[in-house]
This record gives C-alpha cells, structure tokens and sequence, in this order.
C-alpha cells in the first residue's frame, strides 16, 4: 500500500513542481513584470501611421511577477452613450467603443534571461483574440529603463507599436 507521507512521494511532488516551474522562477528574472502605463499605440498600415486609441490614449498593461497579464486600452474620446445602459448603445456608439477600447488579459513566460517570450489570451473584447498564442516572431515587449515598447505583427494588419511607461 502507497502512503502519502512516504519520502519517495514527496520527492516525486517536488521534482514535478520543479520540472513545472517556469524559466522566470528558475533564474529569478523577469524584466517586464509591473504595472505599466500606456503612452502611444500606433499603427503602421498601408493607410500611413495611425493613433489606434486617439491622441491621448489611456491605458494599463499589467504583468505580475506570477506570470498572468491584464491589459486595458481606452481612447478617452469616445463619446458618452446617450443612454445610461450600455447594452442600449445605438449602432454608432457601440461602433465607437469597438474601435476605440481593448482588454484582454491571459498568462505569458519570459525566457532564461528576464525578456519576454510568450502569451497565452485567456479572453479578450476582441473575440478573434480569445484563446490565441502568441510568441516573439509575433509580439515583443522591450524593456529599457522604465520604458517597454511592444511591438505587435497581427497577420492580416497593420504593425502595432505600443510605448509604455513604468508606474511609479
């Protein structure tokens, strides 16, 4: 009969929690984890170079040392519905929200180094998004400083580049 208290079980836990334990925990490094805030997003298509959340964008991607993210993108532009229930927007203004707001949030990895490697979107409001991996041939995330610039190649899209600063 197996015991759970035998050493050879819990030598069995400990050797699948490490075999589990990701690159990030494995070197203690990782250089994207925190709160940032968003500075600019634009796109670079064949209509030119675009603000994607207007002029003033708001915005907060963050990435937690335990390697889930959660990302807001706003355009603080977009008018208010003429009704105070969302679900009742008009076709303009449901329109106007489409385009101008994002939020996604999902889990990612970081290589040996610290840098970033991978994401994994949980859900996003962009249900094309939902369930889609994504590694550095896609999207990158560049930390210099207190600076992180993300770069984003959406098949069929434009190039998006996101700048970021780090809250303080």
């Amino acid at each position: 009969m197996l015991e759970f208290n035998s050493p050879r079980i819990v030598a069995m836990c400990l050797g699948v929690a490490i075999s589990i334990s990701t690159s990030a925990f494995a070197s203690g490094k990782n250089l994207v984890a925190g709160t940032w805030i968003m500075v600019s997003a634009k796109a670079d298509g064949a209509g030119g170079n675009r603000d994607l959340f207007g002029s003033y964008p708001s915005g907060q991607l963050i990435l937690t040392e335990g390697l889930q993210f959660s990302d807001v993108l706003v355009n603080p532009g977009v008018p208010r519905f003429a009704l105070s229930d969302r679900a009742m927007g008009t076709e303009a203004e449901n329109k106007a929200v489409v385009a101008g707001d994002l939020a996604l949030y999902g889990t990612y990895t970081v290589d040996e180094q610290g840098f970033f490697a991978t994401e994994h979107i949980i859900a996003s409001t962009f249900p094309n998004w939902t369930g889609l991996n994504r590694d550095t041939s896609l999207i990158t995330e560049t930390v210099d400083g207190d600076t992180m610039v993300e770069r984003l190649k959406d098949p069929g899209g434009p190039q998006i580049v996101i700048v970021w600063k780090r809250a303080k």
